[in-house]
């Protein structure tokens, strides 16, 4: 079929939930993120044991019950939305994805640009990159892509504890006294660089360096596996008919929500407990407490949460709060963005500055006022365009054509 004939999801077609799911995960993902946008995330540890007592119980919630769940669920919707996409294609006469391949390219082209000219913490490039991985378990049975989460969940607790074996038996003594040397190296860097900085300094002596250290992570703390299993279980959500048809599976959405919520809330604690990060370094053997809690934690809490917002999503009192996130939703990849524009211009040195002045309460606070706004900005937009601006851009640069980008009254609303 030609590609006169491809066009995107109309606004009838949308699944409003999903969409609900992707701004609560959008916002979730900010909060997150703002521990690294404000520098309180890089803070050493002797010094953040230094911090009051709220700074330091905030940081504690942060890493309990944020970080972590929302790119998780974010992970989860990009794996339905695959297998939607697929779907189509394939009722097209499409059976080798080769428009979600473009959408795929687009994508990663401007994920890399916000890595490499922004901010060096961005996911969308991670994602383009994992998609294209994804597309090799399109054939597998419903039964195969849930072996393969559960195999790819315990690869990063597989990899750590063989890291903690190799690091106890062939580390030098005194590896402890240089790391802790080199933390307050990069802190003290950071703080120089980031807080006064110009755009050109921050660029070369800072993001150039984070993005390098972002890869690595990605790397050695197996978090591309953990993608990749929260990606195959959306494609088995939209294969079962979770979303579309949630009456239907009721009583699943009812137990993944109780056990996800009560499993993933003790584990995620326990995690959030015993370990600085999702796997620290250098290796400790509580370390390999929190990473197990980690690996099995934060997906049963990321579906727990969904459960809960799909179960309350029935409820026409709460949907209508619940519905004030769609709209952020269906502009996601614009909001992501804007929080990246809008994090470095009040943190770093071309803008006000602020990066490693406030801590885990004064940054959360910022971030929840900064969605706040983009709730009622995307409500707004959303009211007179089809799209927010870079869905807009991306679809045309996916499509190969000019899409309408005004709202046509005699549409029906979504």
């Amino acid at each position: 079929m030609s590609d006169a004939h491809i066009k995107p999801l109309s606004l009838s077609d949308r699944i409003a939930v999903v969409d609900v799911l992707r701004g609560l995960a959008v916002g979730g993902i900010l909060i997150g993120n703002l521990q690294w946008f404000s520098g309180y995330g890089w803070l050493p540890p002797s010094l953040a044991s230094l911090n009051p007592a709220t700074d330091q119980l905030a940081r504690f919630l942060v890493h309990a019950f944020v970080e972590g769940k929302f790119y998780s669920i974010f992970s989860f919707l990009f794996g339905f939305g695959f297998a939607l996409q697929i779907a189509r294609a394939e009722d097209r006469g499409d059976t080798k994805g080769l428009l979600f391949k473009r959408r795929l390219t687009w994508l990663f082209v401007i994920g890399a640009t916000h890595a490499f000219l922004l901010w060096s913490g961005d996911i969308l490039s991670v994602y383009a990159l994992m998609g294209f991985v994804l597309l090799l378990f399109r054939r597998k049975s419903n039964e195969s892509l849930l072996k393969w989460a559960g195999i790819l969940l315990a690869v990063p607790v597989a990899f750590y504890i063989l890291s903690f074996v190799l690091f106890v038996a062939f580390a030098p003594p005194d590896v402890m006294t240089q790391i802790s040397a080199m933390q307050f190296e990069m802190w003290n860097n950071a703080i120089q660089t980031v807080s006064t900085g110009s755009y050109t300094q921050i660029f070369r002596d800072y993001n150039l360096n984070m993005l390098f250290g972002r890869w690595m992570g990605l790397i050695m703390q197996m978090r591309l596996p953990k993608i990749l299993a929260m990606f195959l279980l959306g494609v088995y959500a939209y294969r079962i008919g979770v979303f579309q048809n949630p009456e239907r599976h009721r009583t699943l959405i009812r137990r993944v929500m109780i056990y996800g919520l009560g499993f993933g809330l003790i584990l995620n604690v326990i995690f959030a407990a015993f370990a600085k990060s999702e796997a620290d370094f250098p290796p400790t053997l509580a370390g390999v407490i929190g990473v197990a809690a980690y690996a099995y934690g934060v997906p049963a809490l990321a579906l727990g949460i969904a459960a809960l917002v799909v179960s309350l999503w029935q409820s026409s009192k709460v949907k209508r709060v619940l519905g004030l996130l769609e709209p952020v939703g269906r502009m996601a990849l614009t909001n992501y963005l804007l929080q990246s524009i809008v994090c470095v211009t009040l943190f770093y040195g071309y803008g006000f500055g602020l990066f490693g002045r406030f801590g885990a309460v004064g940054s959360t606070l910022i971030g929840l006022a900064i969605f706040a706004a983009q709730i009622v900005a995307s409500g707004l937009w959303m009211r007179f365009f089809r799209y927010g601006p870079m869905e807009w851009i991306w679809r045309q640069l996916t499509y190969g054509k000019r899409l309408s980008l005004f709202l046509d009254r005699a549409s029906p609303r979504p």
